[in-house]
């Protein structure tokens, strides 16, 4: 091709057209002109009689790249290729009845933008070629002076010529795929076997006959003439003609090599177009799904959920919304790791997933909550049933790295249209009604209800107290003396956290721990107490007061932290208190939730020097071969046994059966809430060697417990 091929650039944002522009001419291209609108197109094709057309799809205002690209191909024959920066099936669809050459996603590189030009002009000139191929076969065809049919394998004319019209005296449209060859002959003077030859191949591919037949046109009119038969090469068609047909034959096969290079380039075209939407596609599924379990994720759920929605409010169906949040899924990812972690979350969403029907959705919402969606609930019972069988999918145990583990869900359901007409509502409240079946003993689900609501409004008020009491450092450690059964002297203590609002009466544990356990904030609260402590029984120490070991409660929070015993470590050396004064309290369900975990932690204490004891001890946790495997120093008989030992027997002979059970395995026995003389008699009676409770002392501030210290007899 001389010279610079000529481009026109249709582009309605002037930036992006001026660097294509240069881009261009940078490639050696010729860019006589920039077209704005889609109006301009054919006004400018006319005056600079361009050779390619570089056409963006969204123009603005007015006609679309693709409306203005159907004017032009009623007009011109110039090949054009799409820019767009993202187009659906819809639009995709509509731009390839304009016949695009190519079609070109934006961002492009130069190479790209070469590599496709240069394809389009090659493609445009193989279809112009073709073309002028097929007219000229057309033109020796019709212009040949001799009578021409194709014939097909079954003997149907193909094809004729106008010659071969006026011969039979029908029309082209009569003849072509209508009649058969031997319509027009008489068999015995035609020599059949022939031809049947010829379209077999046996005869070499071409028969010429010498002498004449009988052609039989229309109104019996006959004729008489004389063929030459050819087969057209790789086919099943045969030439029959008065006339040597070289010239076709030639045509034909231009037309086949030319017909190879354009398949070539659509088979290119093609592949490039399905490899850019493989990309878009994956590129799609990566951004509206959850890459670990492969759920849909917030961005594709909120969109389903509008959906649901609108369908719903169409067929005047219920919609439940159901919130699932995995019970003590951190104390898993904390004791067995986060690769444990992700597995059971991964194995929960094809549980999940087995218990959908067609039309539902399940989504990860983040961490360990899931949403699920449940479309076409004709009433409240369908609902429950369908939450029933969302809980008996974790009744079975989950297998990970070959072991069975057990975890369950609480789940909080809520209801469109009766609890909220909005996503963002039905979420929020179905929000607070997971957190209520956390509260009600988890592996349950529950539905929300207006007081809820106040409730949820009311623990976000206390939640909000509670952080700033830890700023303001509002809160302070009471201690309850610890006294020996048979001497009756103090020897020990308990921290009990209080707090005291300002302006407020003093707060117990029993008004605000619930909420730092459930925010999150029993950690630094856990960790001021400690350090509080601590640091006062040191300072006890250095103003002459007999040394006491002080005991502190530890949330199960704060025990499942990986550096837990690192930060008590840290407490006793920056506060220069001996660790045999220190002691750790834990729950006896902390300490049975992962015993492998437990015994390992509980070792790491007792080598600092740590006392540890077993809090509320008899609530029903433990079993003997557990306990005689933990590193402990003492047993705390849980205070609702205590109170029921004087009034009900049974209870009372669980008591001595723990005593007597605790001394077997060598450990020390504390009573605690003994709140009578006679509850005091009968624990002295069963040899329990510490005791601690209102009987003796309620918990008192530091400096009252100071007094009372110095006017008790502390044993040496």
């Amino acid at each position: 091709m001389s010279g610079k091929v000529k481009i026109l650039v249709v582009e309605d944002e002037a930036v992006v057209a001026e660097d294509l522009k240069q881009t261009l001419i940078g490639m050696g291209y010729d860019v006589p002109a920039v077209v704005y609108s889609g109006e301009r197109v054919l006004e400018a094709t006319e005056e600079e009689q361009p050779e390619l057309i570089l056409m963006d799809i969204s123009l603005g205002r007015g006609d679309d790249g693709i409306t203005a690209a159907g004017r032009l191909r009623a007009r011109f024959d110039i090949p054009v290729i799409y820019l767009s920066f993202l187009a659906d099936d819809d639009t995709f669809q509509r731009s390839l009845l304009t016949g695009p050459f190519a079609f070109l996603m934006k961002p492009f590189d130069s190479l790209r933008l070469r590599q496709t030009i240069e394809i389009a002009l090659a493609k445009h000139a193989i279809e112009k070629k073709l073309k002028e191929s097929g007219e000229h076969y057309r033109t020796i065809f019709e212009v040949s002076g001799s009578a021409m049919m194709i014939v097909d394998e079954n003997g149907t004319i193909a094809m004729v010529n106008e010659e071969f019209a006026q011969l039979s005296g029908y029309s082209k449209e009569e003849v072509e795929c209508r009649k058969e060859w031997s319509d027009f002959f008489v068999m015995e003077q035609f020599a059949a076997k022939e031809i049947q030859q010829c379209l077999r191949g046996a005869a070499g591919g071409a028969v010429s006959l010498d002498n004449v037949s009988l052609f039989i046109g229309s109104n019996q009119r006959t004729s008489y003439v004389c063929t030459k038969i050819k087969k057209v090469p790789g086919t099943e068609r045969c030439v029959v003609s008065m006339i040597d047909i070289t010239e076709i034959k030639r045509a034909e096969e231009e037309i086949r090599a030319l017909n190879a290079e354009l398949i070539k380039v659509n088979t290119l075209l093609k592949q490039e177009v399905a490899e850019r939407r493989n990309s878009e596609k994956q590129l799609q599924h990566q951004a509206n799904h959850d890459s670990l379990t492969g759920l849909p994720n917030r961005e594709l759920l909120f969109d389903r959920l509008k959906q649901a929605l609108a369908y719903e409010d169409r067929h005047n169906n219920l919609l439940a919304l159901m919130i699932l949040d995995l019970d003590n899924f951190k104390a898993i990812n904390d004791t067995l790791g986060h690769v444990v972690g992700d597995i059971l979350l991964k194995d929960v969403a094809k549980r999940l997933q087995q218990c959908m029907r067609q039309y539902d959705t399940v989504a990860r919402f983040g961490g360990d909550e899931f949403v699920i969606v449940v479309n076409e609930m004709p009433d409240i019972h369908d609902i429950v049933k369908f939450a029933e069988k969302v809980l008996e999918l974790f009744q079975r145990p989950f297998y990970i790295l070959d072991q069975p583990t057990y975890v369950t869900t609480s789940i909080g359901i809520s209801i469109y249209p009766l609890q909220s007409t909005t996503v963002e509502g039905l979420l929020k409240t179905a929000d607070i009604a997971m957190y209520q079946a956390k509260r009600e003993g988890k592996n349950s689900f529950q539905f929300f209800t207006e007081s809820m609501a106040l409730k949820s409004d009311e623990r976000a008020i206390m939640k909000k107290r509670l952080r700033s009491a830890l700023e303001r450092e509002e809160f302070l450690p009471h201690y309850q003396p610890r006294i020996d059964a048979t001497t009756g002297k103090i020897t020990g203590m308990e921290a009990l956290m209080r707090w005291q609002p300002r302006g407020a009466p003093l707060a117990f544990p029993a008004e605000f721990f619930p909420m730092l356990e459930e925010s999150g904030l029993i950690i630094p609260a856990g960790e001021w107490l400690l350090d509080m402590v601590c640091r006062q029984n040191k300072a006890w120490q250095e103003r002459g007061m007999e040394p006491l070991r002080v005991a502190v409660n530890t949330s199960a929070r704060q025990f499942h932290q990986e550096d837990f015993t690192e930060k008590v470590s840290q407490a006793l050396a920056s506060t220069r208190l001996d660790p045999h004064y220190l002691e750790i309290e834990l729950p006896e369900k902390i300490i049975m939730d992962n015993i492998t975990e437990s015994v390992r932690k509980l070792g790491e204490l007792r080598e600092i020097g740590v006392k540890i004891s077993i809090d509320n001890f008899g609530t029903g946790y433990s079993s003997l071969s557990y306990l005689n495997r933990l590193p402990i120093d003492e047993l705390q008989i849980d205070k609702s046994l205590v109170n029921s030992i004087t009034v009900d027997p049974g209870e009372a002979m669980v008591v001595s059966a723990i005593i007597t059970m605790g001394h077997s395995l060598g450990k020390k026995l504390v009573a605690e809430g003994v709140e009578s003389e006679e509850q005091y008699v009968f624990l002295a009676q069963q040899r329990c060697e510490e005791m601690q409770g209102h009987y003796f002392s309620r918990p008192l501030p530091p400096d009252d417990f100071e007094k009372l210290v110095r006017l008790f007899p502390i044993p040496t």
